[in-house]
């Protein structure tokens, strides 16, 4: 696999957005497609060196230039404060929040945007639980369904035991409402779950066994395999295939038991390739070209000896190559006078960067989220390069699970660049809670929409943050949920952060 990082130029593509394809060619020369990113090329705004010296923000709605709220901020170059912008006044529902300034030349420009959400404050409620009942798929009405015996208490803590053998094959709701100490009735709580066959449990012995390729003969009519008397197979079995011809197959294996019933046992799909001729003549010639072929004796030739094999390294120039991906090709001929291909591979010219000759003067650390350029914890510098040997501290209140190590450095041209970004892992101490968010589900991976988290039932969430791999939080949600809709977020990696009642659990998640 490729665990290095390339430097791929992006400097020839147009404004917008764009798909950058990676594949991959093995050593047999097949081509398959590794990975691809979705990305925007956005416009090089002009740089503004003058000092802000206003600001306004306003929701929905342009009031026009000035007319917004005022926002008090001394004349600085950037905004890196944080401000308190109350949303009391706005209805429930979605809303945007623009943030627009205003220079020392008296030019306003947008800021920045923020889209977020107002909810209902729900009605604290005081009120003990005294009755509670369940139901399956279809409400039979409030104080209908199946009653479960609880005390009044402010609420459900303990586990029931929900009996659903009554219930077909399938997928069915259990919805779970109770009743407080005045006389109103709320949901609680539902799970979707499924009612699946309990297979019949075969207590009789492995008699006989047959396979076939790809079309059933009927049953009895396969090839017959040699077994004893057995609950299971588990031998090794030479199934020929040299009477396939080239192309992919399917093997299917079927046995039957003394009650003479057979069965299906296993299957496997493979393909026959074709058998290269082998060629028992030296290489006499050797030539390359790139990306175009030339025509055969029409390369760059490499000077060989008369050998079976090339296993000797070749330095092959391209500095006349421009920036962008190519491929290189290398044949070979024979003493026989036949051509043929040896070997190809793909690789990419890339432009070379300019190198960052200022100092580093301040260096900083933080975990899953920026808290902003400056505001991380500050590490010692010496010099233009960092110790590689840091010892860097966890919280003692970190989530179990994926995290971020991020380091990022300021250098004397007062620019702040990521120096480093690393994968780790919390793994829970020992106890009940660490076993228990262990269980905790989280599918599928990777996602273009949704999320799904399953918990045991003893576990309730209590918020949820999405963080971006730069450290930023883009979502925040509170309360118990068990699908987070992510279809509006960039393609990318993020971590999942879920707290519960019982703890912390930090999960990386994949965005298609």
């Amino acid at each position: 696999m490729l665990n290095q990082n390339f430097n791929i130029p992006t400097t020839g593509l147009s404004q917008g957005t764009h798909r950058l394809f990676m594949r991959v060619v093995n050593v047999t020369g097949l081509t398959t497609m590794y990975t691809y990113k979705t990305f925007r090329i956005y416009d090089v705004p002009t740089i503004n060196l003058d000092d802000i010296v206003e600001a306004e923000y306003y929701f929905n709605t342009d009031p026009g230039l000035g007319n917004g709220t005022n926002i008090d901020v001394a004349d600085v170059a950037s905004l890196n404060e944080t401000f308190s912008i109350p949303t009391t006044s706005l209805p429930i529902g979605t809303h945007r929040l623009f943030l627009r300034v205003k220079n020392s030349n008296n030019q306003w420009s947008m800021y920045d945007y923020k889209t977020f959400r107002i909810q209902d404050v729900p009605d604290t409620n005081l009120a003990d639980i005294t009755d509670a009942e369940y139901y399956f798929n279809t409400d039979p009405g409030i104080g209908n369904g199946t009653n479960i015996d609880v005390a009044d208490v402010d609420l459900l803590n303990e586990n029931f035991s929900i009996p659903i053998t009554s219930l077909p094959i399938g997928t069915h709701r259990m919805f779970l409402r109770v009743k407080n100490s005045n006389n109103k009735w709320s949901m609680y709580d539902y799970k979707t779950f499924r009612v699946s066959d309990v297979p019949t449990t075969n207590l009789s012995d492995i008699v006989e066994a047959e396979y076939y390729f790809n079309t059933d003969p009927g049953i009895g009519n396969g090839t017959n395999i040699d077994v004893a008397d057995v609950a299971s197979l588990d031998e090794n079995f030479s199934i020929p295939t040299s009477s396939l011809p080239i192309g992919t197959h399917r093997m299917f294996l079927r046995v039957k038991n003394s009650n003479n019933k057979w069965s299906m046992y296993d299957h496997k799909t493979f393909r026959v390739s074709d058998v290269p001729t082998t060629n028992l003549s030296d290489i006499v010639e050797a030539e390359y070209y790139f990306n175009t072929d030339p025509g055969l004796g029409n390369g760059t030739i490499i000077d060989v000896a008369d050998v079976a094999s090339l296993d000797e390294n070749f330095s092959i120039p391209t500095t006349s190559l421009p920036i962008g991906t190519h491929r290189m090709f290398l044949r070979v001929k024979n003493s026989d006078n036949t051509w043929s291909m040896y070997d190809n591979k793909t690789f990419r010219v890339s432009d070379i960067p300019l190198t960052n000759s200022a100092s580093i003067i301040t260096a900083e650390y933080f975990i899953d989220i920026d808290p902003g350029f400056g505001n991380a914890s500050a590490l010692s510098v010496s010099g233009d390069d960092l110790n590689e040997n840091l010892v860097i501290p966890t919280p003692g209140n970190i989530a179990q699970g994926d995290h971020y190590l991020h380091i990022r450095v300021q250098n004397a041209d007062d620019t702040w660049s990521l120096y480093d970004r690393k994968l780790f892992e919390i793994d829970g101490t020992l106890g009940v809670e660490t076993e228990t968010l262990s269980e905790v589900n989280i599918y599928p991976i990777p996602t273009s929409d949704y999320i799904n988290i399953k918990t045991p039932n003893n576990i309730q969430i209590k918020a949820i943050t999405l963080i971006d791999i730069n450290g930023k939080i883009v979502m925040q949600l509170q309360n118990q949920f068990e699908k987070v809709n992510i279809s509006n977020l960039q393609q990318g990696m993020y971590l999942l952060q879920i707290q519960t009642d019982i703890g912390k659990l930090s999960k990386r998640i994949i965005k298609n």
